[in-house]
């Protein structure tokens, strides 16, 4: 709420002494109250005494009035007689005379005789009435007894709900002969005489409590509300007869409740002394608003003293926070003024050097989030904000084109794995240099991944976007020295265009990331983004999907491309070749969905259903005389599975199919991805009997060494060197080559992508064993192939008569 340090300050201190003037007015106060508290109590004390003495005056008077006819001779003779005339004559005089309430005669047995009630009014009238009170008992036994020792018994009493100071004398003659009782009722003009007589305010109450503690207020000077609260009170608890306070319409009263001396029957009667304090404090409450009226006015003084030494404290402060926002915005040019040689000038130093600290630090910080610290070359975070820096200055003008190359630096995992991250770390700040050398001035260039560069060329003009690829490619026609070793390195580029392959950087370095992973899978230097390659376009992520639906429900198939002897033009093999039947996208060839069953881990599934459904073919065609070899393909991603080997050895036991009628072909790139794995399973393989063949071979990079450490028996030419075979002399010393390396190492040779008679003719000639391509015939499905197994020239059962010619001969005899 209050969040400004000053503005605190200065609310503690007034608080502060605003406290200490509130502590100090209660404190007054309470002892004034105190004071008025005790003389209240004096008061009611002195009223009390008064109270006693007035009630003893009064009853001196009843008691010399009521002698006076006691001792009457007519009086006493009128009673002896039982003269009723004289008497009720003699009564209303001595009522008339001293103003008597109620005037009784008692027989000497203590039986009352005459009573005039409630009725002094009447008595006076001379009209005594005895209201049901004759021939009762007197309720005041103990009276006449003092009376008769005494002469005289004076008490205050309660009658019929009512209080008298009561007097009872004896009749003598000279022995009682009767008894007579004269009271003065105790009401309200009897307690405002009290009232009157007291020097102080005081309120006058007599009352009376019943048998279960409940007050009857028989005369009060107190005002009717007042008196039921009194009651009310007095009913609640039992008085002490000290000092008390009891609230009355919401004021205090001191209170003193004492108890009346009287006869030993009936209830007694009680005095009640009351002193308003509210009236007691009247006098004080000027000094009271005085007071309050002072303290007001010395918190307004420190309050205005306060602010003004509290902003002369809080201005440094004041200066050190601006500071600290400052800080928090991240702006540090502006240094904290050193004004003061105390702490807080010492603090405003400490702050002007915590400021270069951390603007030092964040210098740094902020050059190692754009930068990496290996080659110093901007990271992928800075390339990303300089493309789209980029696109910003070409937005309005979208003919204006630039190009992103990624770089990816080949085996660089086996470099950092064999020679240490070290030398890797070297390698690639070797790299980062000769890139920023090579390349022309104005080409951003970054490390976008621990194995990959990308840079950005401004250029509209391919012809210059080439020759740079060329220079950034010629880094890798020598050797590098990475401490004292000369390692082998490739590179591969992929190519986006703007605006061509996107609008935003993020889309261009992902069509070129794709590009660089087509140009990895094709065994070329580099590539331009084809959205036709894009293994990540939506339909081809939609595809993945279905791939795990389509083996589910049965949509793939195999269809078989015969491989023949071209000694004996015989089919001997045939090659297992997977189809998919997609429901939307009709008959799909491999290359559309191998690489999705790689990417999303399918294609464990997928070899699995090729290897059981091959075997099981193999099975179904022996039982039928179909004495063919089949041939499977195997991916990297199967070379890594080492339980691969057990689980085709299960599905050949499975079909009773012997295992030398299975040939695995494996290319070089897959063996080449991971060489360790990769041997285990083909030596695996190899031990099972299984025919190991080199699928594709010329494509790779693998070493004649390396190729005769491989358990293999046979490589297979790739079509690109066989298809134009007999037009191309290059490709024909390529396959020459090819043929008498593998029959030098022991192994048969096939060719795959024959297309006319003439590269069969050749390929005869060089000594290769099996020939395979669409000249001898397409990939068939089952049925199609039992058909040309059994009818076509190729077929065994022809070739057996002597139907077959070499083509070789055939060659020759044209």
């Amino acid at each position: 709420m209050f969040k400004s340090f000053q503005t605190r300050l200065v609310l503690f201190f007034v608080a502060l002494f605003a406290l200490v003037e509130a502590v100090t007015f209660l404190a007054v106060q309470n002892g004034i109250i105190k004071t008025i508290y005790a003389q209240a109590q004096d008061q009611l004390l002195t009223a009390r005494g008064i109270l006693e003495r007035q009630i003893s005056a009064t009853t001196d008077d009843l008691a010399q009035g009521t002698s006076i006819l006691a001792t009457d001779f007519g009086f006493r003779q009128a009673v002896a007689t039982a003269d009723h005339s004289t008497i009720a004559s003699a009564l209303n005089n001595l009522a008339t005379r001293i103003k008597a309430d109620r005037i009784m005669l008692m027989s000497v047995d203590g039986i009352v005789t005459t009573d005039t009630g409630a009725a002094a009014d009447a008595a006076a009238r001379g009209d005594i009435v005895t209201l049901g009170k004759a021939n009762a008992p007197f309720p005041f036994a103990t009276m006449t007894e003092t009376a008769e020792r005494d002469g005289r018994s004076a008490s205050i009493a309660v009658l019929d709900g009512r209080i008298y100071q009561l007097v009872v004398v004896p009749i003598l003659a000279p022995v009682p002969i009767a008894w007579i009782a004269i009271g003065l009722e105790i009401g309200n003009t009897f307690a405002a005489d009290m009232r009157r007589g007291s020097t102080v305010p005081v309120e006058v109450t007599f009352g009376f409590a019943d048998e279960m503690g409940k007050w009857t207020l028989a005369a009060s000077t107190l005002e009717e509300p007042l008196r039921g609260d009194l009651a009310a009170a007095l009913s609640a608890h039992t008085p002490s007869g000290a000092p008390e306070t009891i609230k009355m319409e919401g004021d205090d009263y001191v209170t003193v409740v004492a108890p009346i001396p009287g006869p030993q029957q009936g209830s007694k009667a009680y005095a009640i002394l009351q002193y308003s304090l509210k009236l007691a404090l009247a006098p004080y409450r000027t000094l009271f608003l005085q007071l309050i009226g002072i303290a007001t006015v010395v918190i307004l003084f420190i309050l205005v003293s306060v602010s003004l030494v509290a902003r002369t404290i809080t201005k440094p402060i004041r200066r050190l926070d601006a500071a600290a926002q400052r800080i928090q915005i991240g702006q540090y040019t502006e240094k904290v003024p050193v004004q003061q040689s105390d702490e807080i000038g010492r603090l405003s130093q400490t702050f002007n050097q915590m400021m270069e600290g951390i603007a030092e630090r964040e210098d740094k910080i902020a050059f190692q989030a754009r930068h990496d610290m290996v080659t110093g070359l901007p990271n992928r975070v800075a390339f990303e904000v300089h493309i789209a820096t980029l696109i910003a200055e070409r937005a309005p003008m979208a003919q204006r084109r630039f190009s992103i190359l990624l770089l990816q630096i080949g085996r660089f995992s086996e470099i950092n794995n064999t020679l240490g991250h070290n030398i890797g770390d070297e390698l690639m700040r070797k790299i980062s240099r000769v890139l920023k050398d090579q390349v022309r001035i104005g080409t951003f260039v970054a490390r976008h991944a621990s194995n990959m560069f990308a840079l950005s060329l401004a250029t509209e003009e391919e012809a210059i976007e080439i020759a740079v690829i060329e220079r950034i490619l010629a880094i890798f026609g020598e050797p590098v020295d990475l401490d004292g070793v000369n390692v082998d390195v490739t590179g591969s580029i992929g190519v986006a265009r703007y605006p061509d392959h996107g609008l935003i950087a993020r889309t261009l370095l992902q069509h070129a990331d794709s590009a660089m992973y087509v140009a990895k899978k094709k065994g070329i230097t580099h590539a331009i983004y084809d959205a036709d390659l894009d293994p990540h376009r939506p339909e081809r992520l939609s595809m993945m999907g279905e791939l795990r639906q389509g083996l589910e429900k049965g949509q793939f198939q195999l269809y078989f491309q015969p491989k023949v002897d071209i000694a004996t033009g015989t089919i001997t093999a045939a090659e297992a070749l997977i189809r998919w039947a997609h429901p939307d996208h009709g008959f799909m060839a491999p290359d559309h969905f191998i690489p999705l069953a790689e990417q999303t881990g399918n294609i464990g599934r997928l070899t699995a259903w090729v290897l059981d459904s091959a075997v099981k073919q193999s099975r179904l065609w022996a039982d039928k005389g179909i004495d063919v070899k089949i041939a499977v393909n195997l991916s990297a991603r199967d070379l890594m599975n080492r339980h691969l080997p057990d689980t085709l050895g299960a599905h050949l036991a499975d079909y009773g199919v012997r295992h030398d009628r299975l040939i695995l072909e494996i290319t070089e790139s897959a063996i080449m991805e991971d060489p360790i794995n990769a041997l285990g399973v083909l030596n695996a393989f190899h031990t099972m009997g299984l025919t190991l063949s080199i699928d594709d071979y010329g494509t790779g990079y693998s070493s004649l060494a390396y190729l005769k450490s491989l358990p293999v028996h046979e490589i297979k030419i790739d079509k690109s060197f066989v298809t134009n075979l007999a037009s191309n002399p290059g490709d024909e010393i390529l396959v020459r080559s090819t043929i008498e390396l593998g029959h030098n190492l022991g192994l048969r040779v096939t060719a795959e992508g024959i297309e006319d008679a003439a590269a069969l003719a050749i390929l005869d000639r060089y000594g290769c064993e099996t020939g395979q391509g669409y000249y001898i015939s397409k990939p068939l499905a089952v049925a199609e192939f039992e058909t040309f197994f059994a009818s076509s020239q190729w077929s065994p059962k022809r070739n057996a008569v002597g139907d077959w010619i070499r083509p070789s001969t055939a060659a020759a005899g044209g």
